[in-house]
């Protein structure tokens, strides 16, 4: 038996595995964080193309004629009607509201509300609801 030949003693074995279960903690938990944020920037998008698309059929609605048209957009109306979670086809985690509030005898500010519960990365709910808000001015054309 070769008398230097030796191998590593256990103190340097025992810091060494602790050394790579904190850098694979961290990089777990950098991933964690990664895939949250990807997932609140998919669900803000959402919200935010589903108020634009709203505001875009009211604006259609606006335009045309009876019984649509200028004077039939009011909060609540057939065409400013709510969204309740689980009523938008396909977007089931999302709500929306709508509020049109006259200025002036020939304008109307129409604001839309979409509502969404962040997700949990590690799956359910992340607490409080969020919302995003999206709003136009129409103006009526006698």
């Amino acid at each position: 038996m070769i008398r230097e030949d030796r191998g590593f003693t256990l103190a340097e074995v025992l810091v060494a595995t602790a050394f790579i279960a904190i850098t694979a903690g961290a990089i777990g938990v950098g991933f964690m964080q990664g895939t949250g944020s990807v997932e609140t920037g998919r669900q803000q998008t959402t919200a935010v193309y589903l108020a634009e698309q709203r505001l875009e059929q009211i604006k259609a609605w606006s335009l045309n004629s009876a019984p649509q048209g200028w004077s039939t957009l009011a909060t609540g109306a057939l065409c400013c009607a709510n969204d309740a979670y689980n009523s938008i086809a396909n977007y089931g985690n999302y709500r929306r509201t709508v509020t049109v509030t006259a200025n002036g005898a020939n304008n109307k500010v129409i604001q839309v509300s979409v509502f969404y519960r962040p997700v949990n990365p590690v799956g359910g709910n992340a607490g409080n609801e969020r919302r995003v808000d999206a709003s136009t001015m129409v103006t009526n054309r006698p």
